[in-house]
C-alpha cells in the first residue's frame, strides 16, 4: 500500500449475506496491514457493499457516494478511495464510472477478493492525482482516475482466496450457498449473484470450528436458497442442508444453529425431520411465502402453492410442536387483486407467524415482473401494507405475551445502550429478551424466567 493512504471504511447495505461479506473482506484487508475505522469522513479508503433488491437501489447508493464525497472534502482537500461492491456494482458495471467518475473501483459479490491489488493500483492513482493538482495549474492536464472493474460471477473462487477469520462475535454468519436458480419474476438475484453453486462441507466445517474457537457459540449458516445446499463431503459425494447441520453440531462450543433463507418446496423431509432430532437446532424457521394467492404466486413464479406451504408448516409442527415460523410478504404484487389479498391475510390467520418482513412490490430493472400489466397504484399496495402489517403485528404481540411467566435459554449479547444496567440477548425464537445484569454474562446461555413482554421485546429474570 501506499504511504499512510492505509484505513478503509466499510458501509453495508441489504441481506445478511452482505453483513456476511463485508466481514470477510474486513479480515482480507486488515490481513494486508490495512487498519478498519469506524471515521467514514477521515478513511483514506471507503468501501460500499451494495443491495440491489429494494426500490432505487442504484439511485441511493449514488447518492451515498456523493454525500461522502462532499463530507470528505469539506475536512480534507482531496476525496479518498471509493470502490462498490456487491450486487449494484453486478447491476450498473461501468455506468458508476460515468456517473461517478470519482470512484476507483467496481467489484461483483464473488470478486471482492481481488480488491487489496486493486486498492494498490487505485491509492497511487490517487496520490499521482493530489500531487498534480499541488503542483500545477494546468487542470486539464490531470491526470485521469484510475477505473478498475470486474462483475463476472465465478462461484466458490473468493472463497480459496480469503484469510481465515482472526475474530468474531458470539453469534457467527457463515456462508453455505451463493447464488439462485428459481428465478422469481420480480427478483435479480440470480443476475447478481449468479447461479447456485455449494461450497464442500470440508471448507464449512474449517470455517465454523474456526470461529468456535474465537468464541462464536451460535452460527447461522446462509445461502440465497440454503434448502438446495448440495456440497460434496469429504469423500466427494453431494451432500444436503441436513447432513451439514449434523456435521456442524459436534463442533464443540456450537450450541446452538439456525439456517437462512429457506424457499418452501426445496425443504426436505430430512430437514423437517432433524428439527425432532436435534436439540441445536433452534426452532425458529424463517421460510418466506411472498403471499397467500396461487395466482399471485404462479404470476411471481414461485415454484409452490399455498396447500403445499401449509402442509409444510403442518410437517414441521408435528416433527417439533416447539417450532414457530416466520416470513416475507410482498404486497401489490402486478395483478394482485383484493380477493388475492384477503387470501395472504387468511395465511397469517392460519399460521400465526411470530415475526416478519413485509414489503410493497417494487420494480426491479431487468426482471419479467417490471413490465407485467395491472400495475398497483401506491395507494392500494399502501393501504394493504398497512393492513397486513397490523394483522401480522397482532399475532408477534400474541406470542410475546404468550411467553410471560415461561422459562427461556437466552444467549446474552450486549449491554443497553440505554441502560447500561441491563443486558439484551436472543432466546432460541430471536426474540429480545432484556435483563437486569452486569457485562460478565455476555457470551452465556443462561435460563431466563419471562416476567413481562411488549410487542418489541421480552423482559426477566435469570434463574440461579
Amino acid at each position: 500500500m501506499v504511504g499512510a493512504l492505509k484505513t478503509f471504511h466499510i458501509k453495508t447495505f441489504g441481506c445478511q449475506m452482505n453483513v456476511y461479506d463485508s466481514t470477510r473482506l474486513n479480515t482480507l484487508l486488515t490481513s494486508a496491514n490495512m487498519v478498519a475505522t469506524d471515521d467514514e469522513d477521515s478513511a483514506d479508503i471507503i468501501i460500499l457493499n451494495t443491495c440491489y433488491i429494494r426500490e432505487k437501489a442504484s439511485a441511493k447508493i449514488f447518492s451515498e457516494l456523493g454525500r461522502l464525497k462532499k463530507l470528505y472534502t469539506r475536512k480534507h482537500k482531496f476525496h479518498p478511495v471509493f470502490a462498490v461492491i456487491g450486487c449494484v456494482a453486478k447491476a450498473e458495471g461501468t455506468k458508476i464510472f460515468t456517473r461517478a467518475p470519482y470512484v476507483s473501483i467496481v467489484l461483483s459479490s464473488q470478486k471482492y477478493h481481488l480488491l487489496p491489488d486493486m486498492l494498490s493500483k487505485a491509492l497511487a492513482n490517487i496520490c499521482e492525482i493530489e500531487l498534480f493538482q499541488s503542483t500545477h495549474k494546468e487542470k486539464e492536464k490531470c491526470p485521469k482516475y484510475l477505473h478498475l472493474i470486474d462483475t463476472e460471477l465465478s462461484g466458490l473462487e473468493k472463497f480459496d482466496c480469503l484469510p481465515s477469520q482472526t475474530k468474531s462475535d458470539h453469534v457467527a454468519f457463515v456462508q453455505v450457498q451463493e447464488g439462485c436458480d428459481n428465478f422469481c419474476t420480480y427478483c435479480v438475484v440470480p443476475n447478481t449473484r449468479g447461479r447456485e453453486v455449494s461450497r464442500p462441507i470440508t471448507d464449512i466445517m474449517a470455517e465454523v470450528s474456526n470461529l468456535a474457537s474465537l468464541g462464536a457459540v451460535e452460527v447461522n449458516l446462509l445461502g440465497q436458497n440454503v434448502d438446495s445446499y448440495n456440497g460434496v463431503d469429504e469423500f466427494g459425494n453431494p451432500s444436503d442442508l441436513a447432513t451439514l447441520i449434523s456435521k456442524v453440531a459436534k463442533i464443540d462450543g456450537i450450541r446452538r444453529i439456525r439456517y437462512t433463507t429457506s424457499y418452501p418446496s426445496k425443504i426436505s423431509d430430512k430437514m423437517i425431520a432433524l428439527h425432532a432430532t436435534e436439540p441445536k437446532l433452534m426452532p425458529l424457521v424463517y421460510l418466506p411465502i411472498q403471499a397467500g394467492s396461487d395466482t399471485v404466486l404462479h404470476r411471481m413464479n414461485r415454484k409452490y402453492t399455498r396447500s403445499q406451504y401449509l402442509d409444510i408448516i403442518s410437517k414441521l409442527k408435528s416433527a417439533n410442536p416447539r417450532v414457530q415460523v416466520s416470513s416475507d410478504f410482498i404486497v401489490g404484487f402486478p395483478g394482485e387483486t383484493e380477493d388475492d389479498f384477503a387470501q395472504t391475510l387468511d395465511i397469517v390467520e392460519r399460521v400465526h407467524f411470530i415475526q416478519c418482513y413485509a414489503f410493497k412490490y417494487s420494480p426491479r430493472p431487468n426482471t419479467p415482473a417490471a413490465t407485467m400489466p395491472d400495475q398497483i397504484s401506491p395507494e392500494v399496495k399502501s393501504s394493504r401494507l398497512h393492513r397486513l402489517q397490523t394483522a401480522l403485528r397482532k399475532f408477534q404481540d400474541s406470542f410475546n405475551r404468550s411467553c410471560i411467566d415461561s422459562v427461556m435459554n437466552v444467549l446474552f449479547l450486549e449491554q443497553s445502550k440505554v441502560d447500561p444496567s441491563c443486558i439484551i440477548g436472543k432466546n432460541e425464537y430471536l426474540q429480545p429478551v432484556i435483563v437486569k445484569s452486569t457485562s460478565s454474562i455476555i457470551g452465556k446461555i443462561l435460563p431466563v424466567h419471562i416476567t413481562g413482554a411488549s410487542y418489541a421485546n421480552l423482559t426477566g429474570d435469570i434463574l440461579d
